[in-house]
């Protein structure tokens, strides 16, 4: 049996090993010199944690812990259980988890005090794996080493009885079965933790239903317990103070990157596009890509592109993530978290699987479920905390394509097929008569003040009284996709007309925001619709909004022959209002053509239409456009009165979109005759009510006519920085002109190198 000086002889031998002074050796395991040498001197007990920081300092692997192990005859210390599952070979990314698993182990780890880590997250997200990851490179700081244990509180079978698991832990500490057979449970729970005190060890309590579940579990002072769960751990959070850290799904390059390691880099580079989709269709899960890698893999003649074309078949998505080994078969680990719901989120949940879009508000759920929007909200609350929806940060939901396929599975078997496909129609009228308020809210009267459908009659559309213009541009911009995305999917026939209502409803927010190329397809899509219904006025308003974007797009022949047959569809039909927006729109891609005395008749038709219509709105809009055709014309005077009166209008408005167009034209046409002083302030206006996100068109517009301005002025690295963040806007927005501004600016470089105020600057237009 060694002794004490045993234990202090190889201390300072491996001190002067590692040419280490004992103060040296103090600070680097983080005692002071005066405790060290009483320990080494026999007037200090050689705790385990102590004994262990030491053997850590002087990299002694773990020789000065048997040493002092025999010295107190301690069979148990002798024991350092290590019970982690093997690492996951091909665990990617999570970065940002496992610097907030290092922080916490920092702040939390107090005297006395246990570092507590709840990992949440939804089915497959790779909690396990996550903990294993971080436990492996931690664990060798603890003396008592490392437990695992699976609780299975949420996962096909029984869960794990935690009297069980605290005895297997016990065990693996050294203590003997005999000694278990003979301690009542508190005894045991207490001998559990006066070990972990001694000799603090990592404990990882994998797949915990709740609190209770790891009451008799949690360590003591000194070690740290890392819990996963796939439901929100809000007791055992509150009585550990630990840090919650949620896992979602792996972030799209990093899916690819564990796509790549599995079915190799070269094939997923050379299939990019269909890769991308496998792992989006996948829900970036990690345990679905690797299922899918696996498919590939044995199955060589299967390409990415068509596993990418059955992950998105509603019939065939589920295939692939069913299996007899419960491990991997999608349905029992959805089932568990689905069985557990009360009845009234189950039956949310259900219908939206059946629902139309993976991201809703909680109004349109309202709608598709029947329900009042507080008992919505309380459905949809509790399946975030159950992880089968995602909470975004503006107040809706996403509920990603594979749990959509379960839960209308779910309504299949258990909804009647008449409710299911009311729901559908529910939602489809709701979101066509939301998206009609909404767009006569950004533009006043654009249209008939509300939809007169008979489809339409008993539904109650949200209102954008309160909010205005600046809540119906949020609803359009976090809707314009799903509300689209609803008229594709629509499976009505009683309702066809509302199939081309709804696309064409987003005619003001396209007009406003340039959003060509979601604008170019809704157009296409009414227009489908509405020759299907067999709806004059449909054909008539889906050519109009065709027309529009194709003028926008550069395709001026296309879009004014579309314009022309809106134009003459609405005559018949003696709609003025939509008219006279036709007259406006194909006045301005006639102007665009140059055909420039036409494009005046238009206007002026326009103009007649909007006053006897009451279009207050469409009278301003017009005038500056009316402004600028009758200045090609050489009608000076007349422009600068149509511009001026256009500006007055606009300034009566509470929405600036128009105001901003009106300070535009103004400024144009001041700088065009020389007054480029007074048209900066025109411009400058223009950007003041311009800097909304929607609106980086039209600020990138009025950026390009500041530059114009102002180089006209002589100040030509003024007009550089103009020109500058206007293509910094195109870039973002892919817009062709960006090809222009880059020109223009080589020329004023070009200029600016001939002046000695560039000082021989190098130009970064290249």
């Amino acid at each position: 049996m060694r002794t004490i000086d045993s234990f202090a002889a190889a201390v300072h031998r491996k001190r002067r090993e590692r040419g280490l002074t004992l103060s040296e050796v103090a600070e680097k395991a983080g005692y002071s010199a005066s405790y060290l040498s009483k320990l080494l001197h026999g007037h200090r007990t050689l705790l385990p944690a102590v004994v262990h920081d030491l053997d850590t300092a002087l990299e002694a692997e773990g020789e000065l812990d048997k040493i002092a192990a025999e010295q107190r005859g301690d069979s148990c210390a002798v024991t350092r259980p290590v019970q982690l599952p093997p690492v996951a070979p091909d665990f990617v990314g999570r970065v940002e988890q496992l610097q907030a698993m290092d922080r916490a182990l920092i702040t939390q780890g107090r005297p006395g005090a246990t570092v507590t880590i709840v990992i949440e997250g939804g089915f497959w997200t790779g909690k396990t794996a996550l903990a294993v990851h971080w436990a492996s490179g931690v664990q060798a700081r603890f003396p008592g080493g490392c437990l695992f244990a699976d609780l299975r509180g949420l996962a096909p079978g029984a869960p794990a009885e935690p009297e069980e698991v605290l005895d297997g832990f016990l065990v693996a500490l050294g203590v003997s079965a005999a000694e278990l057979g003979t301690s009542s449970l508190q005894a045991r729970v207490a001998r559990y933790r006066s070990l972990l005190a001694e000799r603090p060890a990592v404990v990882i309590l994998d797949n915990i239903a709740d609190c209770r579940q790891a009451e008799w579990l949690l360590p003591g002072a000194g070690s740290v317990l890392v819990a996963t769960s796939r439901e929100r751990q809000s007791g055992l959070l509150a009585r550990t103070g630990g840090t919650a850290i949620e896992l979602a799904p792996l972030p799209p390059g990093q899916a690819l990157e564990l796509l790549g390691r599995r079915v190799g880099d070269a094939r997923v580079r050379a299939g990019a596009a269909a890769a991308e989709a496998v792992v989006d269709r996948c829900g970036r899960l990690p345990m679905t890509i690797l299922i899918a890698a696996e498919h590939l893999q044995r199955y060589r003649d299967t390409t990415l592109d068509e596993l990418a074309d059955r992950l998105d078949s509603d019939k065939t998505r589920l295939d692939l993530f069913t299996s007899n080994d419960p491990a991997v078969n999608i349905h029992g680990v959805v089932d568990v978290s689905y069985l557990t719901l009360p009845a009234l989120a189950s039956r949310v949940f259900r219908y939206l699987g059946v629902g139309p879009a993976n991201v809703v508000g909680i109004e349109s759920v309202a709608v598709l479920t029947e329900l009042d929007l507080e008992r919505t909200g309380e459905a949809l609350r509790l399946l975030a905390e159950a992880h089968l929806v995602e909470p975004l940060p503006n107040g809706r939901y996403r509920i990603s394509h594979l749990l959509r396929a379960y839960a209308h599975q779910r309504a299949l078997v258990e909804e009647q097929l008449c409710e299911v496909e009311r729901a559908h129609d529910r939602a489809l009228r709701w979101y066509a008569a939301t998206a009609w308020n909404a767009n006569n809210t950004l533009i006043p009267s654009w249209a008939d003040s509300g939809v007169t459908l008979d489809h339409l009659a008993g539904i109650e559309p949200m209102s954008f009284r309160e909010g205005g213009f600046d809540a119906a541009m949020t609803w359009c911009e976090q809707e314009v996709a799903t509300a689209l995305q609803v008229a594709r999917s629509a499976r009505t026939h009683g309702a066809k007309d509302v199939l081309w209502v709804l696309p064409t409803a987003f005619l003001p927010y396209f007009v406003l925001t340039r959003s060509w190329n979601t604008w170019l397809s809704a157009a296409h899509d009414g227009l489908a619709a509405a020759r299907a219904a067999g709806s004059d006025a449909g054909v008539a308003r889906s050519l109009e909004a065709l027309g529009w974007v194709e003028h926008e797009l550069g395709r001026s022949d296309d879009g004014i022959a579309h314009l022309e047959e809106a134009l003459r569809r609405h005559g018949e039909l003696g709609d003025d209002r939509s008219r006279a927006w036709t007259a406006y729109g194909l006045g301005q891609a006639c102007a665009g053509r140059r055909r420039t005395a036409e494009a005046r008749e238009l206007h002026e038709l326009a103009d007649q239409l909007f006053s006897d219509s009451g279009v207050k709105i469409g009278i301003a809009v017009n005038r500056a456009a009316l402004a600028e055709v009758c200045d090609q014309l050489g009608f000076v005077d007349k422009a600068m009165e149509y511009a001026l009166d256009a500006l007055n209008r606009a300034q009566m408005f509470t929405s600036k979109a128009v105001l901003g167009i009106a300070h535009q034209r103004l400024g144009v046409l001041l700088s065009r005759h020389g007054h480029h002083r007074t048209a900066l302030k025109h411009f400058d206006e223009a950007l003041a009510v311009r800097g909304r996100s929607w609106q980086r068109w039209g600020a990138a517009e009025t950026l390009i006519s500041r530059a114009e301005a102002l180089s006209r002025l002589g100040q030509a690295e003024r007009a550089r920085e103009a020109y500058l963040r206007s293509l910094q806007i195109l870039d973002t927005l892919r817009d062709v002109r960006a090809l222009e501004v880059r020109t223009r600016l080589a020329s004023l470089d070009a200029r600016l190198a001939e002046s000695s105020s560039w000082g021989g600057a190098t130009s970064v237009t290249a």
